[in-house]
């Protein structure tokens, strides 16, 4: 009799240990598709939320003959992190593709100067550029635009408020 009652608890421990491992590969595999289909769904409802543009730039610079308007969202840069639209258009108002955009945020204190410098990359639509920009500080900073490409080589630099 005894015999027969430890042959039923190794039984019994035997399948709860087999329990514990379908649930030790099945949480793994659950969280997987749950992260798939949270992407999936993202994807084909229109994806993550877009950053509303501010309609009216926060700042226009003259170069090489052309307007450079900045666009950012609330209209203003902010010390955390922006994303910021470059566009350039001719005399026309027409957009004009001016090949590769740098943009850089100085700021001068005494003793240093502080730079913010995002990488800029032209969009779907010729004539218009982003660039994420991280100034960190609040206060007025002098932004630098510069071009190269098929309207020539031109530098311009305005002075730009950073909001805390």
């Amino acid at each position: 009799m005894s015999r027969m009652a430890g042959n039923s608890s190794t039984v019994k421990s035997a399948s709860s240990i087999r329990a514990l491992l379908y649930l030790f590969y099945a949480i793994p595999v659950l969280f997987i598709l749950g992260l798939g289909g949270y992407f999936a769904y993202n994807r084909l409802s229109g994806g993550l939320p877009i950053r509303e543009i501010f309609a009216r730039p926060f700042a226009t610079v003259s170069l090489a003959g052309l307007t450079a308007n900045l666009f950012t969202q609330g209209g203003a840069l902010r010390a955390s992190g922006n994303d910021v639209f470059i566009e350039f258009r001719d005399a026309r108002g027409n957009l004009a593709n001016v090949g590769a955009v740098t943009f850089e945020l100085g700021l001068s204190m005494p003793g240093t100067v502080m730079h913010s410098i995002g990488k800029v990359m032209p969009t779907a639509t010729p004539g218009r550029y982003r660039t994420t920009i991280q100034p960190m500080l609040a206060g007025t900073w002098t932004a630098k635009i510069t071009i190269a490409g098929p309207r020539g080589d031109a530098a311009a630099s305005l002075p730009v408020t950073v909001m805390p």
